[in-house]
């Protein structure tokens, strides 16, 4: 074997992009007499197993099988390349058993992809054993790796007391568990072992912030984003796009800003999800043209969500006629073409826009030019389209064309439409289904009780009034929001918790007599 075959060899393995290819290769070392050497069938085992082009794990088990004395590396191999394909992912496990039937004694590097193989807390005890007999407890990576997979199977707890046995946890293994706990909403515990923890790095930070976002916990992590700051520490992207997203759902627009100046102070660029979740926030903040479309501008890279995120910013805010245009640009860029989640944007621009023929076009475009098929998000904006309209009758045909059972939501759509134009009379029938449809739903006895009063039918509202607290049904209470100091305080109506609330109300009566003053 000379160098420059070896060499030969090798850049053919690192050039490969098919099976076709490989087994092209395969042959030639064969014939060549290369097989023969454990370097190149190592080199072309992982080919098989573990190649970006297409898994081949039949083809890389006959290329195993071949090896006369399996190394470690190859051994691992081909559980890692089971324990990536979902459907054979246990013969990862049944490769393991082989390999230890043998006397081959497994690696730091064998237990991570091991325990990816495991498809229940049954057999991850299994693992989990053999990892501490091989006192692989001691390395980090496994027990993080342990960490993990205890936890994609609830089995927090576990997770937890494998952290605490484990004499060698690091920051990592730490960050495991707060992750752990918050994907199964645990956020107290979650919380709890993130102020535990003897070291953080932005990692840590991130897992416990976005746990809150993921939960709804808005102002919690902005609250402790602040803590955060506090510390003079450098958010990193993933952590900034939480925050984004939870100052979006607040409208906390100081703290949104802040990212922003940070964003741009370091240079950080407009990437993708970065860009994406700025468009959004400002979006959310009433500021979409003059703020997020600019951001949107800047954006070197373009997907289908961050084209999505700014034609919705846009017709939520009024901007009918920007959205479209938009939508224009999109399908005309080399971008991937707009999903189901896009034309809802669109048509809730030619809701706010009242462009009835075009939101008509555009839903006829999606089934037929881009092969999505409307859904209920998609037949509720068409339906409050015209009912907005005053076109009743082509609303009705809507929903009676309609593949699957209408919702709340389509029929609410109708519903008021026939309070906006007068149509009591459909209003009346369409209202009654609704209430039998959702019976807990508060603001449907609001609606028609509303309709019946502006009818002058005061019994009926009053009846309607009854109805509600027969059945039990709470009114849901109506609150806002409100930033002072780049702090988001929630009012909610007739809440008396606020630990201000005497000051409050002393300001309040203060402000009275001045304006009656």
């Amino acid at each position: 074997m000379t160098i420059m075959a070896s060499a030969q060899c090798l850049t053919l393995l690192e050039r490969c992009s098919s099976m076709k290819e490989l087994r092209a290769i395969h042959a030639h070392l064969v014939t060549s007499g290369f097989s023969r050497f454990a370097y190149f069938t190592s080199r072309l085992l992982a080919s098989c197993a573990l190649s970006d082009f297409g898994v081949d794990m039949s083809y890389a088990q006959c290329v195993f099988d071949a090896i006369q004395f399996p190394s470690i590396f190859n051994w691992n191999t081909m559980i890692k390349g089971y324990s990536q394909t979902p459907i054979e992912s246990q013969m990862g496990l049944v490769v393991y058993v082989k390999m230890r039937r043998i006397g081959v004694d497994p690696n730091m590097h064998t237990f991570p992809m091991l325990l990816k193989a495991c498809d229940g807390l049954t057999s991850l005890s299994q693992v989990h054993s053999q990892l501490v007999k091989f006192a692989m407890n001691l390395d980090v990576y496994a027990i993080s790796s342990l960490i993990k997979a205890y936890s994609k199977y609830g089995a927090v707890a576990l997770a937890h007391q494998a952290l605490e046995e484990t004499p060698n946890s690091n920051v990592v293994c730490w960050t495991s568990l707060v992750s752990g706990y918050c994907a199964h909403g645990r956020l107290d515990e979650a919380r709890q072992v993130f102020d535990q923890m003897p070291e953080r790095n932005d990692a840590s930070w991130s897992a416990m912030i976005s746990g809150y976002v993921q939960n709804d916990h808005f102002n919690d992590a902005i609250e402790l984003f602040r803590v955060f700051k506090d510390c003079c520490l450098k958010p990193n992207r993933s952590l900034m796009v939480s925050v984004l997203n939870a100052c979006g759902a607040l409208g906390a627009f100081e703290e949104g800003r802040w990212i922003h100046s940070y964003v741009d102070a370091n240079e950080l660029g407009y990437g993708l999800e970065l860009g994406t979740a700025l468009v959004d926030f400002y979006s959310k903040c009433g500021h979409a043209s003059n703020l997020a479309l600019p951001v949107f501008e800047k954006m070197r890279c373009k997907d289908v969500m961050s084209w999505t995120a700014m034609i919705t910013g846009l017709a939520i805010n009024g901007y009918a006629d920007l959205a479209l245009k938009l939508f224009g640009q999109m399908e005309n860029s080399a971008v991937d073409k707009p999903n189901a989640v896009t034309f809802i944007g669109v048509l809730a621009a030619c809701n706010h826009g009242g462009l009835v023929d075009e939101g008509e076009v555009l839903f006829e475009s999606m089934h037929k030019d881009y092969g999505i098929p409307p859904v209920l998000e998609h037949y509720g904006c068409m339906v409050d389209l015209l009912g907005r309209a005053g076109r009743f009758e082509k609303a009705e045909e809507l929903i009676k064309s309609m593949p699957m059972e209408a919702d709340g939501i389509v029929w609410g759509a109708l519903l008021n439409g026939c309070i906006m134009h007068g149509n009591f009379e459909l209003g009346e029938k369409v209202g009654k289904h609704l209430i039998e449809l959702e019976p807990q739903h508060s603001g449907r006895y609001a609606l028609v009780a509303n309709m019946y009063g502006a009818m002058g039918r005061w019994e009926d509202a009053l009846e309607m009034r009854r109805l509600m607290r027969e059945r039990g049904v709470s009114p849901v209470l109506g609150w806002s929001f409100i930033e002072v100091d780049g702090s988001v305080y929630r009012f909610v109506v007739d809440d008396k918790s606020h630990f201000q609330l005497n000051e409050i109300h002393n300001l309040l009566h203060l402000l009275n007599k001045d304006l009656n003053f």
